[in-house]
């Protein structure tokens, strides 16, 4: 199934949901569903936590309380969606030793500064994981204090989603350097335009 945003709808991307939801909330659910449908392994696991309240992230994948909102949830699945296919499994906990385990893997340290691979490390931290569940939440169509609460980034929630709306946000420079859309149209690069990508998951 392809993963791009652009020219369809989540609700045409998805099989219809005949099931019972598992989140409580119903963008949380609506989001939970998305994840899935774009590739990413997220498991229902009650009491589950991490860096933040109700999800955890663990070997390249996702446990979710049913009670973590949909911020929460989209912002926790940016961090794996951000980081190249190669390395996602080694992603867990709070991050900081698997970062470091790619950061000196040879293959990576092999590479030339602009080589795609490069890039994409470079450009998968915590910045572009917040521009990319904003183009997230923006493709599921969920209201903008849904998507990034008031009282989250320490009180500065509001401020950073003024930024996102304004395109101008640092982490948008990072998800077009990592070749997930571009800033501003251009015709040197065919990619679309923030908040609208090429793809949701880095290959």
């Amino acid at each position: 199934m392809a993963h791009r945003a652009r020219g369809t709808s989540f609700e045409n991307q998805i099989v219809e949901q005949t099931s019972p939801p598992e989140m409580l909330c119903q963008f949380a659910e609506r989001a939970l569903s998305f994840l899935r449908n774009i590739g990413l392994s997220v498991e229902v696991v009650p009491g589950a936590a991490g860096f933040i309240d109700h999800v955890r992230i663990k070997d390249g994948g996702l446990q979710v309380d049913p009670r973590c909102p949909a911020s929460g949830l989209l912002h926790e699945a940016g961090h794996l969606a951000v980081v190249p296919k190669r390395y996602r499994h080694w992603m867990s906990g709070n991050l900081y030793a698997s970062f470091n385990r790619m950061l000196k893997d040879p293959e990576f340290l092999a590479q030339e500064p602009d080589s795609p691979l490069y890039r994409a490390v470079i450009q998968a931290t915590d910045p572009e994981v917040t521009a990319w569940a904003w183009a997230a939440g923006r493709f599921l169509e969920f209201p903008p204090e849904v998507i990034i609460q008031d009282d989250e980034y320490d009180g500065s929630g509001r401020n950073i989603r003024i930024l996102l709306q304004a395109n101008s946000y640092i982490g948008i420079n990072g998800l077009s350097h990592g070749g997930f859309c571009v800033r501003r149209k251009t015709p040197y690069r065919a990619l679309p335009q923030y908040p609208e990508v090429a793809f949701w998951l880095q290959p």
